[in-house]
């Protein structure tokens, strides 16, 4: 523990000074027990960490960390390519199980705290579909702090509170370690309440047939503005073939009611649009250790150009998890993802298009610690013909505790 080493080179200091002064007997008094303070001191406090965290997870609570790092490089754009721009993203999470704590069956909680700092340069901000998905503005926010209570045997769960509507609506599983924003849920979905900054709500999720079958899920939420935000989506899991490959779909209806502005500058009283996403494992086959699996992916949305910079979306993927036999943590995955923009004047895009090429290799050093590097081609981005195709890598750093 780093303030138990703190504490014992500051005692290793003291205990000479001690001596010199000749405070009674201090040489002989200290140097025997000094060999092992250090280590008896740093052993109490990790034992006492263990006992706190210890005590606390058999009353329900617990606590998990995740630090992100990435560092982004524009290639060859045009002669004012940026440098380089570094930013991090740290997450601190406190999931509750009510049971434990208040001895109400069903019932979970969750308390998410995340602080997100940019750290120099400048991003290269051409682009309509954001490249890294981590990219916002500094702040530390309570980011999440919501309840809910499943009930008839888990076949219906209602949840409250602050939400990340992503975690629920319009989520691709396969594709968690792609760095594009759009991989991870449709542009055309506006004011989706999620990243960077989640908004209060309300969901339900109704499965009749346990764990897999048909599925329904309805969320209301605030918005930035006055409006509200509503989601409705059906699905289904299943697995295929013999040998039980897991897969779904989903079809969603998503309303944004209030005061919306249109390019053309008269105002709107809502906007709506539909999203799908479709996800398939091909492949399973077992290694030394964990299993090989190739995932693919697709997504599409829809929306009204008239309030909307992203009118049509395209997306999709694969991803080999375990791409060789001593490396099953390991991760191989390649998408794209392409938007039809606006055609209202107004808008200002002079391409109708833009199309993202993403893909990355994600080295896994153990449990805690992984190295994801992302290569991504964005074609017309921004959907302005002065902006030239460009390359961007960028390496992520992943620490979770």
């Amino acid at each position: 523990m780093r303030i138990a080493r703190v504490a014992c080179a500051a005692w290793s200091i003291a205990s000479p000074l001690l001596a010199l002064f000749n405070l009674g007997n201090a040489q002989a008094q200290t140097s025997a027990p000094l060999a092992g303070t250090c280590q008896q001191f740093e052993s109490l406090i990790k034992d006492s960490s263990r006992t706190v965290l210890g005590k606390l997870d058999q009353r329900g609570i617990s606590f998990q960390g995740v630090f992100v790092y990435d560092w982004s490089k524009t290639i060859n754009a045009d002669q004012d390519s940026t440098p380089g721009f570094g930013r991090h993203s740290f997450d601190l999470s406190m999931p509750v199980d009510g049971r434990k704590l208040f001895g109400l069956d069903g019932t979970d909680g969750l308390v998410r705290i995340k602080n997100h700092l940019n750290n120099f340069g400048e991003t290269y901000s051409r682009e309509a579909q954001i490249y890294s998905n981590i990219d916002a503005s500094s702040r530390t926010t309570l980011y999440e702090i919501w309840i809910e209570h499943r009930f008839f045997n888990d076949r219906l769960r209602l949840k409250g509170g602050k939400i990340d509507a992503n975690t629920e609506f319009a989520v691709v599983r396969g594709s968690g370690d792609f760095l594009n924003s759009s991989m991870g849920y449709s542009p055309t979905i506006m004011a989706l309440p999620t990243y960077p900054e989640p908004k209060l709500g309300m969901s339900a999720f109704f499965h009749p047939i346990h764990r897999y079958g048909v599925g329904l899920g309805l969320g209301v939420f605030q918005t930035a503005g006055s409006g509200t935000f509503s989601m409705v989506e059906p699905g289904e899991e299943w697995h295929a073939g013999a040998g039980e490959l897991p897969g779904r779909v989903s079809f969603g209806y998503w309303r944004l009611d209030g005061k919306i502005a249109r390019f053309d500058g008269s105002e709107a009283s809502g906007s709506q649009g539909f999203y799908s996403v479709m996800e398939q494992s091909v492949l399973r086959q077992p290694l030394e250790q964990g299993e090989r699996r190739i995932t693919t992916f697709l997504q599409v949305g829809w929306a009204d150009g008239a309030v909307s910079p992203f009118t049509r979306h395209v997306g999709g993927g694969a991803v080999l998890q375990g791409p060789f036999r001593k490396r099953s943590d390991d991760g191989i995955g390649v998408a794209a993802t392409w938007v039809h923009l606006s055609s209202d004047p107004n808008a200002e895009f002079d391409r109708p298009t833009e199309l993202t090429l993403e893909s990355y290799y994600k080295v896994s050093f153990n449990k805690h610690v992984a190295l994801v590097q992302d290569f991504q081609y964005l074609h017309h981005p921004g959907g302005a013909s002065s902006n030239p195709d460009c390359p961007v890598v960028t390496p992520r750093l992943v620490i979770s505790f």
